[in-house]
Formats: structure tokens, sequence, C-alpha cells
């Protein structure tokens, strides 16, 4: 129970500093692209937020097996995705269409 809440309390924070890196990083219009893209089709970007996370997992799966750092799979792979989530969550707009933008 220990190790899954420090894997969470982890995670938690891969996300928000993913969220925040790519904040700075993305401009607010591409961001705003971004978003309009992925979330056209709901179900679509259910399935490829499937897709792309098992893809992550299975690559973090076979780097790991050859290393022989297969003990930390069920680590890596969930902080990867984490990071994932980060950019995802930064995509989405924080201001509406009638919002004004302050000086």
């Amino acid at each position: 129970m220990k190790n899954f809440l420090i894997s969470a309390i982890v995670n938690l924070i891969l996300i928000s500093v993913s969220y925040l890196l790519f904040r700075k990083i993305i401009s607010g219009p591409t961001r705003n692209k971004i978003y309009e893209k992925l979330f056209s089709s709901f179900s679509l970007f259910i399935i490829y937020v499937f897709v792309i996370t098992a893809g992550i997992t299975v690559l973090t799966a076979l780097i790991l097996y050859k290393t022989r750092f297969v003990i930390y799979l069920n680590i890596v792979a969930p902080a990867l995705v984490s990071i994932l989530v980060g950019f995802l969550i930064s995509t989405v707009p924080t201001r509406g269409v009638g919002d004004k933008k302050t000086n």
C-alpha cells in the first residue's frame, strides 16, 4: 500500500509538471488547434488515447525486458502515461469565446 501511494503521488507530480511545461512551451492558439483536432470526435479521442497508452506500455515493457529492469515496469509505464495525460490536460482551453483578455 505504501508503494502504491508513493507511485500515485509521483504520478500526480508528473502530471502537474508536464501540464505546466506544455502550457509554457506550446502557444495558446496552437494548443486550441490541437484540442479541436483531438476532441472533434470523442469516440475517436478515446480510441486514440487507448492506442497511444497501450503503445507506450508495450514499448516500455520491451525496453525494460531487454535491459532486465522488468521489476520497474509498474512504475515507469504509468509515469510515462502521466506525461501524456499532462499534455492532454494542457490542450484544454481555459478561456471561453466571450472572455476578454486582461492587460
